[in-house]
């Protein structure tokens, strides 16, 4: 009843569109305006006011306009014997040309109308839309925690409870280089979709980040306390730390959840993983996927994530104090790439400052 309710939807370009039936085929999406009727294309307006890309007069009626798609899309922009492709020229009576296989270039939309070459646009962002959150995420927006104090806090803690607990595996333990608050994951396929990301970041801080720290900084963050993401504490997939605003505020809750909102709406991100409302805040400590490769059983060719036991460690190390940490950067992080440092590889990197 709730997905019938509360339909999913999804942004393309500043615009809301709803998946009335989630197992229904891409064009069925259909644009949702929370203040008016529903309208079909042909009585669609053109208002431009969300549009920010260009459309070109070639001649009296003709117009145009292109848009980078990553070459792991194409596929499904094309559809099976090119059905896909066909079926978004014949509804918006567009002719749409695509780079072929092996060539660089982006995507041309030809049509004899602004509407039109609109309407053609969002149904081919909309495939790339829904294509994207079918893909591993490649990239997230990470805070790092890895200051030297919460670290050497966390070696502590690390070898008392390899000392002090049974049955606890040292690979499970995140390294403390690493230590990190996850804000949200995105699947970036090429250097074109990195760089509209690191664009929307660096807008983000102007629009969301420094306006809720401008008079709040410097903000610091303590990371104390246990906590777990089941039901049963003795079958754990990831233990993590607390963390907590020491001057008392929602600030960083705030920024965390604008922050995906943002990139929600610019495509790239879901704003709902988990099933939750807001943005989880925390620091794993413990993971079962980080289980070393010996540790770990194979079922038909495939790792079998082994959840631990962590009750002892949360009954021992309820209340552990890692320290605080002056939050000064937000990255944009690739995914299982390291830097010199031994964090993850930015890709881009916003510093806290007023200037």
């Amino acid at each position: 009843m709730n997905n019938i309710l509360r339909p999913e939807v999804i942004w393309i370009e500043g615009r809301c569109y709803r998946i009335n039936d989630p197992n229904t085929e891409i064009s069925a999406l259909q644009e949702h305006d929370l203040y008016e009727n529903e309208i079909t294309f042909q009585d669609a307006g053109d208002d431009d006011s969300d549009d920010d890309f260009e459309i070109t007069k070639i001649d009296s009626n003709r117009f145009a306009t292109s848009l980078h798609v990553s070459k792991h899309y194409i596929g499904s922009i094309i559809g099976k014997k090119g059905i896909m492709k066909s079926r978004i020229e014949r509804d918006t009576r567009t002719n749409i040309k695509i780079p072929k296989q092996g060539e660089a270039g982006d995507i041309t939309i030809l049509g004899p109308s602004v509407t039109n070459v609109k309407a053609a646009r969002r149904r081919i962002n909309i495939i790339v839309m829904s294509s994207r959150m079918k893909q591993r995420p490649t990239h997230f927006i990470s805070i790092p925690f890895n200051n030297p104090i919460v670290m050497n806090n966390f070696e502590i803690f690390k070898q008392t409870v390899l000392q002090e607990v049974k049955g606890i595996d040292e690979s499970l333990f995140i390294r403390a280089n690493k230590l990190h608050i996850t804000i949200g994951v995105m699947c970036l396929m090429d250097n074109e979709e990195r760089l509209q990301a690191s664009k929307l970041f660096s807008e983000a801080k102007d629009n969301i980040i420094m306006p809720l720290l401008q008079d709040n900084l410097p903000l610091r963050i303590r990371l104390k306390g246990l906590s777990y993401m089941n039901d049963n504490p003795k079958n754990i997939d990831v233990l993590y730390g607390n963390v907590e605003d020491e001057a008392g505020t929602d600030i960083l809750q705030t920024i965390a959840d604008d922050l995906v909102n943002y990139f929600y709406k610019a495509g790239f991100m879901n704003n709902n993983d988990y099933g939750r409302d807001k943005v989880k805040l925390h620091v794993t400590l413990l993971n079962s996927k980080y289980r070393s490769e010996s540790k770990s059983e194979e079922s038909h060719g495939r790792k079998v994530r082994e959840k631990f036991d962590g009750s002892e460690i949360l009954n021992k190390f309820a209340d552990y104090d890692f320290g605080v940490t002056e939050i000064t950067e937000f990255h944009l992080s690739q995914r299982k790439t390291m830097g010199p440092d031994g964090y993850y590889q930015p890709t881009f990197v916003i510093s806290l400052n007023k200037n």
